[in-house]
């Protein structure tokens, strides 16, 4: 494995990353940098770069330097360790420095020199580099250097040195605080006469852009370094050394947020002010809704809450004092944004800017109150947030609007990848008063996406949580009494005993929840019932005999408490006693919540699935693409250089290999990862193919496979992957007998008509997903939430049907069916019939046959082969995949089941 593949495994670079480096060892291979002329370094980069064409280093450059032009949010940083890796790996070169234009980025690239930060850029390598020592304005005067006899004494040294400094510490101007040029006693020198000592010393520049200016391109060139590597999302014209590039373009929908225009094209009439104030109104109600939207897929996927935020562009700082003053009122949205906004500018001095800074640098975190934050100009290079996803540009520039420095801002993924939510994906860059000119420019341009907010008004919506009989608090303990009391279906729990033993495990699931920890000093007493510690803690309890080491088991306990007034007169009298305690501690009350949960609960377990993935090569009819192979005699020339003339013309021995089938059966072996030893076989098969397409002799052959090996192998290579085919195995285990279902968070419109009687159709039926439906009574979830109309018919058919007995819509997430590596499969409907219980999902009639969808159906029949085996109820499992389209109330789901959809490919 080369040295380009071994750091992207261990540094786990995306393709981008991977593919720069890949194009930096493609020219620094055939270069040594400290001996290498500036034009030849020129030439080979000009030859091997990204798409071949003329590299130009600046003039005042005496060393060759190399840009890397990569889109905001890819990772620049983490391709500079990866280079400064690849070049002290392949080239031993030690000495790096690391140049930042400003404070924002020098202190950010201190902080991610140091192992153990979320972003530290050498992160995968710490086994094989160590930790690289680093030096900056902080600690530079310790480096270990001397003096002796006016000759520069440096401890050698094994292991990696970063420098790091701040463009403006560097210049040559006697800076009184940073005397970077200047003779300094502990050094012996300057610490710029130790740099320009050094043989190896590389030059990475982030945001290369900023050092194009005369002063920093001299200050830079003082040091004489051996290269430069170039860093930037935002190169400037005259770049003409930018051997890679990865825009925005190409980035967008993969690695990073799509930006979508929004924008209001009915603005005729109204004045700046008018049209401010939609920009601001529309941009939070926008970010209102992804509040909402990011808060429901943080709890349906088990994740820590994301806080979005909004930037607000403004022209000037008086512009951004007014517009805080407007967000920070009771009139501003209710005052919902009061003390949630921060102002950025060149303006705020002292404590204010401290204070700001610091909610700035913590803005993600959810214990920081700010979601709203005002810049004139000063976001631009070193800001990295992740939970940033709606921009409003107030400033009029329709240039600034596009200005990568400020989508650059929020660009990067709040949960590291695609997440396939489209208001979770993209960035929202809110262009009123520009919206017409900028949509002109940009409708051939692949980056970006445009919605009219005319034509599709933002509706105001609020997350609730929907939650199931047994509310989240309890769920915990109900779980854990099933288990406990080794409940496999709730349908088998129905004699007292069932019962009593139910409840008592409930108890000793509340008081090890509840109660401290301590000593027991005699370990004769037994272990205290709930109400034992009840009375303990609070005295005794109205009506019950707590009396303990009397003899009184739990069962009179039981009966006492049954001795209580029953209904709501004993819940409103208990809880104003014992407000802390749970009411199902009360027997009564305990039997009728599970009575209820019992009534619509499915008897579900939990299947866990593992997969292993194989690999497998058919057979194949090897082609050959490379017409003809060069065997012409390499000849031996002698030439008198004295007096010009040819003196002997000899035959070179030919370069021949022992044995050609050998030679290329290694190759396949070593540069294709999939293959192992067991593949012997079928490497051999194709080789021996290959070299039959070959004419001559064995000795011809000997010498073409010694020359064109490599070109032979990639011209296999492409066949041999054609022929790959995958396999995922899943094996199945069951790893829970019951789940208890918990509780869903759902995005709802803002109105008293969001809640809908279940069979009331809704006129606005793409908007179905803003709608909970009420008015069930087979429903586990007294309320649901569908994503097309199909389902809701689907609900209207099982509650009408006398066959259904019960039916769940499970949440995301909490079923745990896999079905392909690391994704999981959320069915529509988990139904229970009389004689038999289905996993129905139901798919518009055009999409039943997609990919995606036949395999999660695949999956979901293997689950229900293995839940059948297993059900506590004796029942059997049964996969319907159900076009929407012959949903139609009034028929019984045994009819609707039958009009299924085939799942294909199916294993025997």
């Amino acid at each position: 494995m080369s040295s380009v593949e071994k750091i992207k495994w261990a540094m786990s670079l995306r393709d981008p990353q991977y593919e720069a480096l890949k194009c930096f060892d493609d020219i620094s291979s055939k270069l040594e940098y400290k001996t290498a002329a500036k034009a030849d370094a020129e030439k080979i980069a000009s030859e091997n770069c990204q798409e071949p064409h003329k590299i130009s280093v600046d003039k005042e450059f005496d060393f060759p330097s190399f840009c890397f032009d990569m889109t905001t949010g890819i990772g620049k940083t983490r391709l500079m360790g990866a280079c400064i890796y690849y070049l002290y790996k392949t080239k031993g070169y030690k000495h790096f420095f690391i140049l930042a234009p400003g404070n924002t980025i020098y202190d950010k690239m201190r902080r991610e020199t140091v192992p153990g930060h979320p972003k530290y850029m050498f992160k995968g390598l710490e086994a094989e580099m160590g930790r690289p020592k680093v030096y900056d304005g902080e600690n530079y005067l310790s480096y270990p250097v001397r003096y002796v006899q006016s000759e520069l004494q440096i401890e050698k040294t094994s292991e990696i040195q970063i420098f790091i400094f701040n463009i403006s510490k560097i210049f040559t101007r006697g800076d009184l605080e940073f005397k970077f040029h200047k003779f300094n006693e502990n050094l012996g020198g300057s610490f710029a006469d130790v740099l320009k000592s050094f043989d190896d010393l590389v030059f990475c520049m982030d945001e290369a852009h900023r050092y194009y200016a005369p002063a920093s391109k001299t200050a830079i060139n003082y040091l004489n370094p051996v290269l430069g590597l170039e860093f930037t999302a935002t190169p400037k014209s005259t770049n003409k050394n930018i051997i890679f590039r990865y825009g925005l373009e190409q980035g967008a929908g993969k690695f990073l947020k799509i930006p979508v225009v929004m924008g209001r094209t009915n603005t005729a009439g109204y004045s700046e002010d008018d049209i401010e104030e939609m920009k601001l109104k529309d941009g939070i109600k926008l970010h209102e809704r992804r509040k909402a939207i990011v808060y429901k897929y943080c709890v349906d996927n088990g994740l820590e809450q994301v806080k979005p935020i909004v930037l607000v562009a403004c022209k000037d700082t008086t512009h951004a004092k007014k517009i805080k003053e407007k967000i920070d009122s009771d009139a501003f949205f209710g005052g919902r944004y009061v003390g949630k906004v921060i102002e950025i500018d060149s303006s705020t001095r002292g404590e204010e800017t401290e204070e700001n800074i610091q909610k700035l640098l913590t803005i993600e975190q959810n214990t920081n109150p700010v979601e709203i934050v005002l810049h004139v100009y000063k976001l631009k290079e070193g800001w990295d947030v992740n939970n940033l996803f709606t921009i409003i540009p107030l400033n009029a520039a329709k240039s600034d609007i596009l200005a990568l420095q400020t989508i650059g801002r929020g660009l990067r993924l709040p949960f590291g990848e695609i997440t396939g939510v489209e208001e979770i994906d993209t960035l929202d860059i809110v262009a009123h008063d520009h919206y017409r000119e900028i949509i002109d420019d940009i409708k051939e341009n692949p980056i970006f996406k445009q919605r009219n907010l005319d034509d599709e008004d933002i509706p105001e919506t609020e997350a609730v949580k929907v939650e199931p009989i047994v509310q989240t608090e309890q769920l915990s303990l109900f779980d854990d009494a099933l288990k406990n009391a080794n409940v496999k279906s709730f349908q088998s729990v129905t004699s007292a005993d069932d019962i009593n033993k139910l409840y008592e495990e409930y108890q000793k699931a509340y008081v090890k929840k509840a109660t401290p920890k301590k000593q027991e000093e005699d370990d004769s007493v037994t272990q205290m019932t709930l109400f034992d510690y009840i009375a303990s803690e609070n005295g005794s309890v109205e009506g019950a005999d707590t009396k303990q080491g009397s003899g009184q088991n739990e069962q009179t306990t039981s009966e006492s408490i049954n001795d209580k007034p029953s209904g709501e007169v004993l819940v409103e009298s208990w809880n104003k006693k014992k407000a802390n305690v749970p009411e199902l501690y009360v027997k009564e009350l305990f039997v009728k919540k599970f009575e209820e949960l019992k009534k619509v609960a499915i008897s579900v377990p939990k299947i866990g699935i593992s997969y292993s993935s194989t690999v497998d090569f058919k057979p194949f009819t090897v082609k050959r693409s490379i017409q003809d192979f060069e065997v012409a005699a390499s000849k031996i020339e002698r030439y008198d250089a004295v007096n010009n003339k040819l003196l002997q013309t000899l035959d070179a021995d030919p370069l021949m290999v022992d044995d050609p089938v050998n030679t290329l059966a290694c190759s396949l072996l070593e540069g294709i990862p999939e293959f192992s030893y067991d593949d012997a076989d079928f490497i051999l098969d194709v080789v021996n193919q290959y070299l039959n397409l070959i004419d001559g002799d064995e000795e011809t052959k000997k010498k073409i496979i010694r020359r064109y090996a490599t070109v032979i192998v990639d011209d296999l290579r492409k066949q041999i992957y054609a022929s790959k085919e995958e396999h995922t195995e899943f094996v199945y285990n069951v790893q829970q007998d019951l789940i208890v279902f918990g509780s869903f968070a759902k995005t709802k419109l803002k109105n008293t008509e969001s809640k809908l009687d279940y069979k009331k159709e809704v006129a606005d039926k793409k908007n179905i997903k803003n709608y909970l439906f009420t008015g069930y009574t087979k429903s586990y979830y007294s309320e649901n939430a569908f994503d097309s109309d199909d389902e809701r018919r689907l609900s209207v058919v099982l509650e009408d049907d006398e066959d259904v007995i019960r039916f769940i819509k499970p949440p995301l997430n909490q079923l745990g069916l896999f079905y392909k590596a690391g994704k999981q499969y959320n069915p529509d409907f988990l139904v229970e019939t009389k004689d038999c219980k289905y996993m129905i999902e139901v798919k518009a009639a055009n999409q039943v046959n997609n990919d995606d969808v036949q395999e999660k159906a695949r999956a979901g029949v293997k689950w229900c082969e293995c839940a059948s085996k297993v059900d506590a109820d004796g029942k059997a499992w049964k996969y319907r995949l159900v076009p929407g389209d012959d949903i139609k109330i009034g028929n019984t789901l045994k009819y609707v089941a039958g009009l299924a959809a085939e799942v294909k490919n199916l294993e025997d």
